[in-house]
């Protein structure tokens, strides 16, 4: 009798959590009603939405193109789980959303994985904050501290160079590792002051904890997005984030250490500004906290180690892979340092339009932030006749944006450097292209990324040539906190003799 009663309460109690979860549901689509009333909207599966389409990372950015398809226009709406979210390709609003003072927000929902302690800083914090730690933190990222890095920069790309050289003559090999341990060594040197030789065993460690952080987030990115981002929250994951923690801890420790009053005074104008100096200097004025110090320092290593490498490992790729393409950068290249490299100074990278041209149509079609998302902080309206209410969340697919039919022609997914000639940008909306987002709020690392780049790419094919079996049309893109292949080509190297 007693199992019985058991079994009716059980009853009893899932039918008011559905009926619950339902009057929920119902409420909150009363809310956005606004919005779906006006945009052609994918409601999915009830409680569901169209959160299956997520759980297949290989065909996640197929799934997102088809839901656009699907809209029969550029703007509108999907639910994920029991949120709504404007999904938008529209330039004009792209333009709207990434400069409007009502999206500074940075969409809740969207960057869940971001809110763990270590990297939530700068990239996620709500407006109010995010602008006075951007105001203590502009000047490590102020175009003449960025000068002054210039011979960390070349000596890093130097190193990189170097160690790939040794790989010459071996078959493809994976040259991405290399390429990740060299960018965390710059961020590091460059954000915290510390310079780490590869064969340090603490640099090590920190390689491998940052590197599973970084694949835990982006696995917490997907569960999230469908309510179950406590399945990522692992004792592996936590782990790895409290070593990282108590790493940035003790280097702050230490800059605070070796820092007398006098130090402490002056100004910020001398030949380089590390991160950390700046982020100290803040909280010494009240404006951070201990923890903000930390956070920050951390977000900038994150933002400047993922962005880099993402970007020259894209551009690298992408160079092997177009033996012809290469070959035109390469004589660019020769055509300014006709006698080798020993430093690119920021004049020379002025004269190589072409090797921008392909920098930026790799980056395209491989944008190192795949998606960004905002949130409004008031009702406004969103483009001509569809307003949005308060906490509405608008993602942009800029993987999506940069291959738009529409936008670049039928051969959208093709790479073709050509489509940055001046004639074929103007064009072009200015807002149909942000492989580091734009507006305020756009990838803080962004100019940093661009530079470091830049001279990895001009010492690198400047000295090596590089090819790859593995074909272009054969690479599956997937969700990481930037955008990362499934399978990382791995690449042959050629000592070029001239």
């Amino acid at each position: 009798m007693g199992a019985l009663v058991g079994i009716e309460m059980l009853i009893i109690a899932v039918i008011v959590l559905i009926l619950s979860a339902g009057w929920r549901l119902y409420e909150k689509r009363k809310y956005f009603s606004s919005v779906t009333s006006k945009l052609p909207t994918l409601y999915g599966i009830p409680f569901i939405g169209q959160a299956y389409q997520l759980l297949d990372l290989n065909k996640l950015y197929h799934n997102i193109s088809l839901n656009i398809d699907t809209f029969k226009q550029l703007t509108g709406c999907l639910w994920i789980a029991n949120t709504p979210f404007v999904v938008t390709v529209d330039p004009e609003v792209v333009k709207h959303v990434t400069t409007s003072p009502v999206f500074l927000n940075k969409a809740t929902d969207l960057y869940k994985h971001f809110h763990n302690g270590v990297i939530n800083g700068i990239i996620v914090s709500p407006a109010k904050k995010w602008k006075i730690n951007r105001k203590a933190i502009t000047p490590f990222l102020a175009h003449n501290n960025i000068m002054a890095f210039f011979t960390y920069f070349n000596e890093n790309a130097i190193n990189m160079k170097n160690r790939l050289t040794k790989l010459a003559g071996q078959g493809e090999q994976d040259i991405f590792t290399i390429i990740k341990e060299c960018g965390l060594q710059l961020s590091l040197l460059t954000i915290m002051g510390i310079k780490m030789e590869e064969g340090d065993e603490t640099y090590r460690e920190i390689m491998n904890a940052f590197n599973v952080l970084i694949d835990l987030m982006a696995k917490n990115s997907i569960y999230s997005s469908v309510g179950l981002g406590f399945l990522s929250n692992t004792p592996q994951y936590k782990r790895y984030r409290e070593y990282l923690r108590d790493f940035v801890r003790s280097l702050i420790k230490q800059n605070l250490s070796r820092k007398n009053d006098s130090e402490a005074k002056n100004d910020f104008e001398e030949d380089k500004q590390m991160m950390i100096d700046l982020a100290l200097k803040s909280m010494r004025q009240g404006v951070f906290s201990e923890k903000d110090v930390e956070i920050e320092c951390f977000t900038m290593i994150a933002a400047s180690y993922e962005t880099s490498v993402s970007a020259a490992f894209t551009c690298l790729m992408t160079l092997a892979m177009h033996p012809e393409i290469q070959e035109r950068v390469f004589q660019e290249i020769c055509s300014v340092f006709p006698d080798g490299i020993t430093t690119v100074e920021y004049d020379d990278l002025k004269n190589l339009p072409y090797l921008d041209m392909c920098i930026a149509d790799a980056l395209r079609l491989a944008p190192p932030i795949p998606y960004i998302g905002r949130e409004a902080i008031h009702d406004t309206e969103l483009c001509p006749g569809v307003k949005v209410p308060k906490n509405m969340q608008v993602v942009i697919p800029i993987y999506e944006l940069h291959r738009r039919k529409e936008i670049w022609g039928p051969d959208a997914h093709r790479f073709n450097p050509d489509n940055f000639l001046p004639e074929n940008v103007a064009k072009r909306h200015p807002y149909s292209y942000m492989p580091f987002s734009k507006g305020p709020r756009n990838c803080i690392a962004a100019r940093y990324a661009q530079i470091t780049l830049r001279i990895i790419l001009i010492h690198t094919i400047r000295s090596l040539k590089l090819s790859t079996t593995f074909k272009y049309e054969d690479i599956i893109l997937v969700p990481k906190v930037t955008l990362g292949f499934k399978t990382d080509p791995p690449l042959h190297i050629e000592v070029r003799t001239n």
